[in-house]
C-alpha cells in the first residue's frame, strides 16, 4: 500500500513539474537560430566599427603639436608665398622686358616661406620616396614653371587642412606637405633657370 501511494505521489509530482516547465516561455529568439546569428553578426560589425574608430584616433597626425604658438609665422609665410608668386607673375608679364632678377628673388622667397611653413606645420619630414622628383622630365619654359608654381601654391593654399588646424585628417595634412615639397622643387628649378638669363 505504501509503495502504491509513493508511486502515485511520484507520478503526480512528475506531471506537475512537467506542466510548470512547459508553461515557461523561452526567451525571445531562443529557438530561432537565424536571429541569434544576426545578433552575433551585428555585434561583430559594431566591434569592427569601434576598432576602426580607435585606430583612426590613434593615427599619428603629421601636424606639429606647437602649431598654436607658431601661428604668426605660419600666417606670415602663407601670405608671403602668395605675394611673392604675384610678384613673379607681374615681373614676367608686365613691362617690355622680363625682370629675371625679380623672378629669382621672389622664387627664393617662396622657397624660404615654404621651408618655414613645413617646419612650423608638420612634425616630421617627408621620406625621399614620397617626394616625386621627375629626373627625366623635359626642360620646361620659364612660363610653364611659373604656371606650375602658381598651381602648386593654389593647391596648398586651398587645402582643407586650413579650415581647422586643430582637427585635420592625417591624409589631408600629408597631401598639403607634399604640395609644399612640390612648391620648393618648382621654385628651385625656376630660380636656377632664371639665374642663367640676362
Amino acid at each position: 500500500m505504501k509503495k502504491l501511494i509513493l508511486s502515485t505521489f511520484l507520478i503526480f509530482a512528475a506531471s506537475l513539474f512537467s506542466s510548470i516547465f512547459a508553461q515557461v516561455e523561452p526567451p525571445a529568439g531562443a529557438g530561432d537560430k537565424s536571429l541569434r546569428d544576426d545578433d552575433i553578426r551585428l555585434r561583430s560589425v559594431e566591434i569592427e566599427r569601434i576598432k576602426r574608430e580607435a585606430d583612426k584616433s590613434n593615427t599619428v597626425s603629421p601636424l606639429n603639436s606647437e602649431i598654436d604658438t607658431k601661428y604668426p609665422e605660419i600666417k606670415e609665410d602663407f601670405e608671403g608665398m602668395q605675394m611673392s608668386q604675384s610678384a613673379i607673375i607681374k615681373a614676367y608679364s608686365t613691362g617690355e622686358n622680363v625682370d629675371y632678377k625679380q623672378i629669382k628673388t621672389s622664387a627664393e622667397e617662396i622657397i624660404k616661406n615654404a621651408k618655414r611653413l613645413d617646419s612650423n606645420l608638420f612634425s616630421s619630414n617627408l621620406e625621399k620616396k614620397e617626394i616625386s622628383k621627375k629626373e627625366n622630365e623635359k626642360a620646361k619654359s620659364i612660363k610653364d614653371m611659373i604656371v606650375d608654381l602658381d598651381n602648386a601654391i593654389g593647391d596648398f593654399t586651398t587645402s582643407a587642412m586650413f579650415q581647422n588646424l586643430r582637427v585635420v585628417d592625417p591624409e589631408v595634412a600629408r597631401k598639403a606637405q607634399l604640395d609644399l615639397a612640390n612648391i620648393m622643387e618648382i621654385g628651385d628649378k625656376l630660380s636656377e633657370t632664371v639665374s642663367k638669363m640676362k
